[in-house]
């Protein structure tokens, strides 16, 4: 068994996005990890995330309430400028992306035997995140509770189990998607990391992650051929209001 594992460039929120269809989509399947960042601030959506409700209160339509932030970084001036929001095929909640390393898992059950376990695809995937990010010297806890009692729409201000903290914030939680006998995964860690932890970090993350799956791992890049089709899933889908209006 192989999993691909890529470290990849920094790329606009739509085509992020779509190049996660593209390999969730694709034929032949390849199971696939991929760590990502982001050009400009932008948020992402839960598939079935209301719009309305989500601009009333991200972008401060909503009797002129005041935002709340989602961390330490300055979020108001990213909202008065009307950030982009883009809708992901997997479900939870809101997330604002600016600095943070997010990633995809996109396998099916010939290397992941828990697509269908929730919990376990969680907690696997956050704890191997938790050992990695203590090759850069970041020692974070990780949440006992079941879920919150409270769930807001922001994803960072929601805990689940097995979530990450840092000095008792947020910094990593995911969400899932599932079709047939595949799963896709996409989450983020809320950390400003520099190029040289990025790739401490990752390289360490693949290596623990092979061992546990016991599988091969191929370190590469994005081909010119996928880059095109998750462009052209771009401008067909990720980057229009039919899309990310769609509830």
């Amino acid at each position: 068994m192989n999993l691909r594992c890529v470290n990849d460039i920094p790329r606009n929120c739509a085509l992020n996005i779509s190049l996660d269809e593209v390999f969730f989509t694709k034929e032949p399947f390849e199971d696939i990890f991929r760590f990502y960042r982001w050009t400009e601030p932008a948020y992402t959506i839960g598939y079935f995330q209301k719009i309305a409700e989500i601009e009333s209160q991200m972008i401060g339509k909503a009797n002129g309430r005041k935002r709340q932030t989602e961390n330490d970084e300055s979020k108001n001036q990213m909202l008065a400028d009307n950030v982009k929001i883009v809708r992901r095929l997997t479900g939870g909640l809101a997330v604002l992306h600016n600095t943070d390393l997010s990633y995809s898992l996109i396998v099916s059950d010939n290397i992941w035997e828990y697509i269908y376990d929730q919990e376990k695809t969680y907690k696997i995937i956050h704890e191997n995140i938790r050992k990695s990010l203590e090759k850069v010297n970041i020692f974070c806890d990780k949440t006992n509770i079941s879920s919150d009692k409270k769930p807001k729409y922001s994803c960072v201000q929601t805990l689940y189990k097995d979530d990450l903290l840092l000095n008792g914030r947020k910094i990593v939680g995911s969400c899932q998607r599932r079709r047939g006998k595949k799963i896709l995964v996409e989450g983020s860690i809320h950390l400003a990391l520099s190029d040289e932890q990025v790739n401490i970090f990752t390289q360490d993350f693949f290596k623990n992650l092979s061992e546990e799956l016991k599988c091969n791992i191929t370190n590469n890049k994005l081909t010119e051929e996928e880059i095109n089709y998750g462009k052209k899933l771009c401008t067909e889908k990720y980057s229009n209001d039919k899309w990310n209006k769609l509830f």
